[in-house]
């Protein structure tokens, strides 16, 4: 006889609900990115391991909506930070064993897409890869896919479309009347189509926060400090190079409005220090380099909108005096012009 103050095994069988939410979730990563300690990086494995059971639970006619909302920002936001760089548990590597074989069953079944997003995480930039991937890819997917595994083709991905081109082209010029012409062969777009990058995770409203935040500026200012004591020390290069990518998102994200303002505020100094710390344009990774070229190619027409923030954001990746704008200077604001031959100078 059972005693009666214990509850019999065969009833005991209620769910175990773990609660969670995409806004810790992206807390979490924002954290791992910022000091990656050991507290940190357990938690940053438990948030990618919710996040893969997730979409292979998710509703496969609703993975784009899903994709776009606030579970798949954070989720963008764990995919371009550095966590897959790290090595894999004995139980990670079983579950993305697993999902693997799943994907080698073929990607005409339907629920490959959520495999793929369920597995993703779990392979370094590079290390992976998926045959004839811009057909079988759903296209809000390939972009970001590409940029992890196949950086190669996100020339091409970011090209617009005939459409696209017939919109951004003036009325009654030559790349209006191209758009409209029967196609006779391959259209080439000019640089100055090219879009602007994005650099990091955390965007719009989310990065331009980062500016007032009393933790990602002293966090980021006692790296820098760190750096000039031991410019060779790898985990500070890593961790920077996270704060290098976001400080350029901020610019890109900084209305025009702003932009002088922020550029004299106590972000600004921050930000000038870390291109007087010798940091800057070093210590890139082919992904850096990507984005460098994609600013260059921006800035090349100053005219543009957002052409200042692309500079600002563009200094960041290039050493002192190895970039040069090609007479756009005299669109350039009149206050960013002026501080630049003072930008790499220690006072």
């Amino acid at each position: 006889m059972s005693d009666p103050g214990t509850i019999p095994m065969e009833m005991d069988r209620r769910p175990q609900i773990t609660p969670w939410s995409a806004a810790r979730l992206g807390t979490i990563f924002a954290d791992f990115a910022h000091e990656a300690t050991p507290s940190r990086l357990a938690e940053a494995r438990l948030a990618r391991q919710c996040l893969s059971k997730f979409w292979l639970s998710a509703p496969i006619d609703a993975l784009e909506l899903l994709y776009g909302s606030a579970v798949g920002e954070s989720y963008r936001q764990m995919i371009s930070g550095e966590l897959a760089s790290q090595p894999l548990l004995r139980d990670e590597e079983s579950w993305r064993d697993h999902l693997s074989e799943r994907l080698q069953s073929g990607f005409d079944r339907p629920e490959m897409a959520n495999v793929l997003l369920a597995v993703m995480p779990y392979f370094r930039r590079g290390k992976m890869k998926v045959r004839n991937c811009e057909q079988t890819l759903p296209a809000w997917l390939l972009e970001d896919y590409a940029s992890l595994f196949e950086p190669e083709l996100l020339p091409r991905l970011r090209q617009p479309s005939p459409l696209e081109r017939r919109a951004l082209a003036p009325a009654g010029s030559a790349g209006a009347r191209t758009a409209t012409a029967p196609a006779t062969g391959s259209v080439a777009v000019g640089p100055e189509l090219s879009p602007l990058p994005q650099l990091s995770g955390f965007t719009g409203a989310q990065a331009l926060q980062l500016t007032g935040s009393e933790e990602f500026l002293t966090r980021l200012n006692g790296l820098l400090n760190l750096f000039e004591i031991d410019p060779e020390d790898g985990a500070i290069r890593q961790e920077l190079g996270g704060y290098r990518r976001q400080l350029g998102q901020i610019w890109l994200d900084t209305p025009d409005e702003q932009l002088q303002k922020l550029f004299e505020s106590t972000f600004g100094d921050l930000y000038r220090k870390v291109l007087r710390s010798g940091y800057a344009g070093s210590h890139l990774t082919e992904e850096d380099r990507q984005l460098r070229a994609q600013l260059a190619q921006y800035v090349r027409n100053m005219t543009r909108p957002r052409a200042a923030q692309a500079v600002l954001a563009a200094l960041l990746f290039y050493a002192p005096g190895k970039i040069g704008f090609a007479g756009g200077e005299q669109f350039m604001p009149q206050w960013l012009l002026g501080a630049l031959p003072s930008l790499y100078v220690k006072s």
